[in-house]
């Protein structure tokens, strides 16, 4: 039976420290509420549904990827200056942005134990899909996290992680890493330039964060939003209805080049859909219908040879976004 992992303290609840980016925890409960309202699928629950999970993150995982002086600052007594970095809570003037510490009911500091069980929770969606075939994290996919400092709501990375503790244990010898959120995974791209047995298709928005400055500064410094991943597919406003015959050859080309993998992370974004409410992801605009084939397309090219999938949400942003992850774990369960 294919498998999805709901566990509550691998969602990380932003709102609690006072951070007002619009990635909701509704995107998860409305998800699982609304799967469980079918008769069906709630009289099969005990199969599908795992709630609990066995496993957590060490300071050896992180290490796997990330340098000594960055985990010394994400682990120290104060890892709030990461942490306001990454999810980019301070202008340069210093005023907050998307922030208000006096709305919080806990310590910033505590966010980092909620982003290490979502890591967690993205190893063990590898670990089941290495088991049954498929899995489906409700958490995950923070693909701006690099080896040593992170942006784009990403601390770090879980993605990078999970890979690099499976390639560790040996329960895997060579990963594609599927990317279909909206902004280009720039992170995973970087990390994932030190493992050969690593390849990565990212399909993103070709304008806008994070490739909104440029490629190198005044100093000619290189800018590592631009780090290349193995195969890119980049598109430009109101390209949509090229995005899934683009994507496809994508993962056509993933085959041709790399061979069958011995597993596949997939980050499916939900934040390329015209509902989404991050400004930044204005530039893409895929109807409904248009997400769910997105997905079915990524299912069946997987499912039709047999490579063990894990699923991770990424980004999606608003009271909307939910309903893109239903529509596709709907059909997934029902097409059992």
């Amino acid at each position: 039976m294919k498998e999805i992992i709901y566990d509550e303290k691998s969602i990380i609840n932003l709102k609690m420290f006072g951070i007002e980016i619009p990635a909701l925890k509704s995107r998860k409960t409305k998800t699982i509420e609304a799967l469980l309202e079918d008769s069906e699928l709630f009289q099969l629950k005990d199969q599908w549904l795992k709630t609990l999970n066995p496993y957590n993150i060490s300071r050896e995982d992180l290490e796997r990827i990330h340098s000594e002086n960055y985990l010394r600052s994400l682990f120290s007594d104060s890892p709030d200056a990461c942490l306001k970095k990454a999810y980019e809570l301070v202008n340069p003037d210093g005023s907050f942005n998307r922030y208000k510490p006096e709305t919080a009911v806990a310590p910033l500091s505590d966010l980092l134990q909620q982003i290490l069980n979502s890591c967690a929770g993205t190893y063990y969606s590898t670990r089941k899909a290495l088991e049954t075939g498929f899995c489906y994290f409700m958490g995950g996919g923070m693909h701006h996290g690099h080896g040593d400092f992170g942006h784009g709501f990403c601390p770090t990375n879980d993605i990078m992680i999970a890979a690099a503790r499976i390639l560790a244990e040996r329960s895997a010898e060579n990963i594609w890493i599927i990317d279909v959120d909206a902004h280009k995974g720039d992170g995973t791209a970087d990390i994932a330039g030190n493992f050969d047995s690593i390849k990565t298709l990212s399909v993103h928005m070709a304008d806008g964060w994070p490739l909104d400055e440029p490629e190198y500064d005044a100093q000619g410094n290189f800018n590592r939003a631009y780090c290349k991943s193995d195969i890119d597919i980049e598109l430009r406003k109101e390209e949509e209805n090229s995005y899934i015959p683009r994507m496809k050859e994508g993962l056509s080309q993933m085959e041709e080049r790399f061979g069958k993998p011995d597993l596949a992370i997939i980050l499916l974004g939900v934040d390329p859909y015209e509902k989404d409410e991050l400004l930044s992801t204005d530039t893409m605009k895929l109807t409904e219908e248009q997400m769910l084939e997105r997905d079915q397309q990524i299912f069946g090219f997987l499912d039709s040879r047999s490579i063990p999938s894990a699923y991770t949400m990424a980004g999606g942003y608003g009271s909307y976004s939910w309903k893109a992850h239903y529509n596709f774990l709907n059909w997934v369960l029902k097409n059992e």
